[in-house]
C-alpha cells in the first residue's frame, strides 16, 4: 500500500489494542491519526471531540446497542473507554464474543464528515484529510477497511433512511472530489485525463439509470396501491349490496 508523507511509521503496523475485564469494561483503540487507510482517507486528531459520549453497536447495526462509553484522544489515537451492557442479551453476548476473539477482533466507527480537504500526494494519487466529523457510534467488527483498527464508513445492516443518507453522502463526496480535482488541475494549467473523464461520465450514467429504476419502482408501488384500493372499494360495494346496507 502507498505510504503517504503524513504516515507515522511507529503506528503503521500497530496491532489492535483492547482490554476487556470480567466486569464488562472495555478500553480500545479504534482510530489512528496521520495514517492513510485503504479508502484513501487520513483521519486528523481534530475529527474527534475529546470526552464525547458515544454508543457502541455490534458491527454497525444500529439496532444492536451493546455498550456505551467516552472517546478520548492522544496525539496519535482515538480511544473508546466504556462498559458493555451486561444485563442485556445483546451486551452480554457482545462482551463474550469480543473477549473470546481477542486479537482477531477489530474496531471501527460510524460517522458523518462535516469538514475535509483533498490533497494530491503523488501524481493521480489523492487522499482525503478528514478534519471534522459527527461520530455516531463505534463497533467491534471482524475486518475493517482502515489501517489496524478502523473502518471509515458505516457497513452492515441499515435502516432505509440510513441507507439513503449514506448513498447521498457518498455521491456528494464523489462530486466534491471530482470538482476539487478538476479545479486544482485547471489552476495548474492541465485538465483531467480522457480516461478519468470517461470513468466519471460512465458513473454518472449508471447513477441516472439507478435513479430511473427507483422512480419506476415508486410508480409501480403507487399503481399497485391504487389498484388495491379500487378492488377494496368494489368489495365493500358488493358486500353492502349483498347485506342490504343502504336499502330502505
Amino acid at each position: 500500500m502507498y505510504k503517504s508523507k503524513f504516515e507515522n511509521p511507529e503506528i503503521e503496523h500497530k496491532t489492535v489494542k483492547a482490554v476487556v475485564d470480567e466486569t464488562g469494561k472495555i478500553s480500545m483503540v479504534f482510530a489512528t491519526f496521520g495514517v492513510e487507510d485503504h479508502d484513501g482517507d487520513i483521519v486528523e486528531k481534530s475529527a474527534f471531540v475529546n470526552g464525547q459520549n458515544v454508543a457502541m453497536v455490534w458491527s454497525h447495526d444500529w439496532s444492536e446497542m451493546v455498550a456505551k462509553g467516552v472517546i478520548t484522544t492522544t496525539e496519535t489515537e482515538a480511544i473508546f473507554e466504556g462498559q458493555f451492557f451486561m444485563d442485556t442479551a445483546a451486551g452480554s453476548e457482545a462482551y463474550k464474543t469480543v473477549k473470546a476473539m481477542g486479537e482477531l477482533m477489530e474496531y471501527s466507527w460510524g460517522f458523518h464528515t462535516t469538514k475535509s480537504t483533498w490533497e494530491e500526494v503523488e501524481k493521480d494519487h489523492w487522499v482525503r484529510h478528514i478534519i471534522e466529523t459527527e461520530v455516531y457510534e463505534v463497533s467491534p467488527v471482524l475486518k475493517g477497511a482502515g489501517i489496524g483498527t478502523r473502518t471509515l464508513a458505516i457497513k452492515g445492516r441499515q435502516t432505509l433512511d440510513a441507507q439513503i443518507k449514506s448513498i447521498v453522502e457518498a455521491v456528494d463526496l464523489l462530486g466534491e472530489r471530482v470538482r476539487s480535482l478538476k479545479g486544482l488541475r485547471e489552476d495548474e494549467g492541465r485538465g483531467m485525463s480522457v480516461e478519468r473523464m470517461n470513468e466519471v461520465k460512465g458513473l454518472a450514467a449508471q447513477l441516472r439509470d439507478a435513479a430511473e429504476v427507483l422512480e419506476k419502482s415508486i410508480l409501480v408501488n403507487a399503481g399497485a396501491e391504487k389498484e388495491a384500493r379500487q378492488e377494496y372499494a368494489k368489495f365493500i360495494q358488493l358486500e353492502s349490496r349483498r347485506l342490504g346496507v343502504g336499502k330502505v
